[in-house]
């Protein structure tokens, strides 16, 4: 994932490593485009509960809503610890320094807050000696239609969400950044990288990956797991 979500992939830390991350892809199955996930498409899912927005995070008066710790994917096995995430001096969103955080961007909304929070991470990523390993959202592109995620937050409760759809686009799709756009529903995004590492030297980290993978969940409330801890479930 890059650090410039748009623009390019964080995983390649110079062209040192271009060769072993040309490796991770042939490995993987991420070269020539094999496994991009189609559950949707990306026309539905900046369209859904894009009307009228919600006011986001930033709310006038009380108290901020909890923020988000944890973010697990159950039929992935993925349990991740979530950072808060902003921009760089290009006005980029940033990711984590590690592949096995999940960033949380406080700029789009908090879960929970009837609104759209965004999630970013890494599909992999360069050991301090340059070997290829899988980042947290490795196997993002395999989430189907209705498979479930559950996001902690800092006061103990924990979110319940319900894949609504899981696309693949061109990096340099102008309407990815409508994926941050508030909404008038809870949903919650979560954006990687996938597709073929194209060389590029003219680029920051010498190339790119050729697609971003979008999943747009919506909340599902009642759940018993839906509760503060403490609380009995519904």
């Amino acid at each position: 994932m890059d650090r410039r979500l748009k623009l390019g992939s964080g995983i390649a830390l110079g062209s040192a490593v271009l060769l072993a991350v040309a490796l991770i892809v042939i490995l993987t199955g991420l070269g020539r485009g094999g496994g991009l996930p189609h559950q949707g498409n990306l026309t539905d899912i900046i369209a859904s509960g894009s009307a009228t927005p919600a006011p986001g995070v930033a709310q006038q008066g009380g108290p901020p809503p909890p923020a988000p710790t944890r973010f697990l994917i159950p039929g992935l096995y993925i349990d991740a610890p979530v950072i808060p995430e902003g921009k760089d001096a290009d006005n980029y969103p940033q990711v984590p320094d590690r592949p096995d955080q999940v960033a949380w961007y406080p700029f789009t909304s908090s879960p929970g807050q009837s609104s759209n929070a965004v999630f970013s991470g890494h599909v992999d990523w360069q050991t301090p000696r340059g070997d290829p390993i899988a980042g947290v959202f490795y196997r993002l592109r395999e989430m189907k239609i209705g498979d479930i995620i559950q996001v902690a937050l800092d006061n103990g409760t924990k979110l319940q969400y319900r894949v609504t759809g899981n696309v693949a686009t061109p990096y340099d799709d102008p309407n990815i950044v409508k994926v941050f756009d508030p909404t008038n529903r809870d949903v919650i995004t979560i954006i990687t990288c996938g597709g073929t590492w194209v060389r590029d030297p003219s680029q920051e980290f010498g190339g790119n990956y050729s697609h971003r993978i979008i999943v747009r969940a919506e909340r599902v409330q009642g759940l018993a797991s839906d509760q503060p801890a403490g609380q009995p479930g519904g």
